[in-house]
């Protein structure tokens, strides 16, 4: 595929399952995105995956936010590195 076959086929999808996804999947995306450019390779990456109670947290938190109609999030999530 080339890069106009790419952004020519591109589409947005709104709906999701609740099928988690595989591990070996995850760890595939986000080695790609390692190599996605940043302008001027002046900002670095932070990509987080969340995941079980955490990511339900998340969700009831931007639910909550959206019902509001406000764009802040109160509180706080915490992050934590794997071993």
């Amino acid at each position: 595929m080339d890069v106009y076959e790419a952004v020519d086929s591109r589409r947005a999808v709104r709906a999701f399952s609740d099928e988690p996804v595989p591990k070996e999947i995850l760890e595939r995306v986000l080695a790609t995105a390692t190599r996605a450019p940043s302008s001027g390779n002046l900002q670095p990456w932070h990509v987080y995956v969340v995941t079980g109670e955490p990511l339900a947290e998340l969700k009831r938190r931007a639910t909550a936010r959206a019902r509001r109609g406000t764009r802040a999030m109160s509180g706080s999530i915490r992050c934590t590195r794997p071993n």
